[in-house]
């Protein structure tokens, strides 16, 4: 090998080792953030978990310090694992339980959704259980009437319900006055 070869050989790794050497520390790199994303995420769903469907008011820890209040009892929370360049952060949401009352939430009779006019002869699907996501619709097409909400299928299942989770008013379908009215 002569003298120019071994000049230039040493020339280009000169201007190729710091590329080489952050190509091989990449990796590295890479593998740290993604473990301070799993310890974050795994402090956020357990922090969630904990309170979610609860009564109880979260109060934020060391690792998950940044606890947002929503309102209607919905909360926020951002837990944080790592240090500088390495720090990752997760937000995750939840619900508490609603508070329950004796007394329903809904005293003007206001649903989401209109009552259909007629009814045919079919319950409702458990997922649809008022017809009201595909289940109606799809069967008007076809010329059908609505389905009976699951609640209103039997006298029991209606004084069992609340009119609280009603998606529209099922007062009037025919069996008396519900006791929430």
């Amino acid at each position: 090998m002569n003298i120019i070869s071994l000049t230039v050989v040493a020339s280009l790794m000169g201007i190729v080792a710091p590329g080489v050497m952050q190509m091989s520390l990449a990796p590295v790199l890479a593998q740290k953030r993604s473990s301070n994303f799993g310890i974050a995420e795994s402090a956020a769903v357990v922090f969630a978990a904990e309170y979610e469907g609860t009564n109880d008011i979260p109060s934020d820890t060391a690792q998950c310090p940044d606890l947002v209040d929503l309102g209607n009892r919905s909360w926020e929370i951002t837990c944080t694992e790592g240090d500088g360049r390495f720090i990752q952060h997760v937000t995750r949401a939840f619900r508490l339980m609603p508070i329950a009352s004796n007394a329903y939430t809904n005293p003007n009779r206001v649903f989401a959704f209109d009552a259909p006019a007629k009814f045919s002869h079919v319950e409702c699907p458990p997922n649809d259980p008022f017809g009201v996501i595909w289940y109606n619709a799809h069967l008007r097409a076809g010329h059908m009437d609505a389905c009976i909400p699951s609640a209103a299928w039997s006298k029991p299942r209606y004084l069992a319900s609340s009119p609280d989770d009603w998606l529209f008013d099922l007062s009037n379908f025919g069996f008396g006055k519900h006791p929430g009215y």
